[in-house]
């Protein structure tokens, strides 16, 4: 009676985290340039350009807001406001950037640009949750990068990698689900 007990508390608590992993907000940017894909630009040179906000998992669309963190010498966020609305399954929600280099800027200086992106709560209860995602760049004074490769196709291949890992940990909980109850069955047939 004990055994059959632990199971039904086993099985509940299985239930109840794929039932919250349901609910999560995940989001991610998507940005043409990071630390290892600098943007290279001239003295005097103006650059625009845009990120994307992602909410390819979850259960609900997510309100973001976007704040300069480093970089707010060079850079500026264009856009109407500095808040986002990002629904459920997007993966293209624009966050309009402009960089302004100044005239007199020297070859291989350099500025680090950040961006914080936090999720605005929905909830007005006492308990809160939330996230925050960081993301960065280099400017850099210079002559552009030749690379075989496309930024648009590195910046596809990180949507895809974030996909990829959302699925494997489906796969993976459900994988744990299985072994856990051919388990138990295979423990209760042992004793009849």
């Amino acid at each position: 009676m004990v055994k059959i007990k632990n199971l039904k508390i086993i099985i509940l608590s299985i239930f109840l985290l794929v039932m919250l992993s349901l609910n999560v907000n995940a989001f991610g940017i998507s940005s043409p340039y990071w630390d290892d894909n600098p943007l290279y630009v001239q003295p005097g040179e103006t650059k625009e350009f845009s990120m994307s906000l992602q909410n390819m998992a979850g259960g609900e669309d997510i309100i973001m807001t976007a704040e300069l963190n480093s970089g707010k010498e060079i850079a500026t966020l264009t856009g109407q406001s500095t808040t986002y609305n990002v629904p459920l399954g997007s993966s293209n929600v624009p966050v309009y950037l402009k960089i302004i280099i100044p005239k007199d800027a020297k070859p291989k200086q350099e500025w680090q640009v950040g961006i914080s992106f936090k999720t605005a709560s929905k909830n007005t209860g006492p308990v809160t949750i939330g996230g925050a995602v960081d993301k960065g760049f280099k400017v850099i004074i210079s002559e552009p990068k030749t690379t075989s490769e496309s930024v648009n196709t590195k910046a596809n291949k990180q949507i895809i990698s974030s996909k990829l890992t959302g699925f494997l940990a489906l796969v993976i909980v459900l994988i744990i689900i299985l072994v856990l109850v051919s388990y138990f069955r295979k423990k209760r047939v042992k004793k009849e």
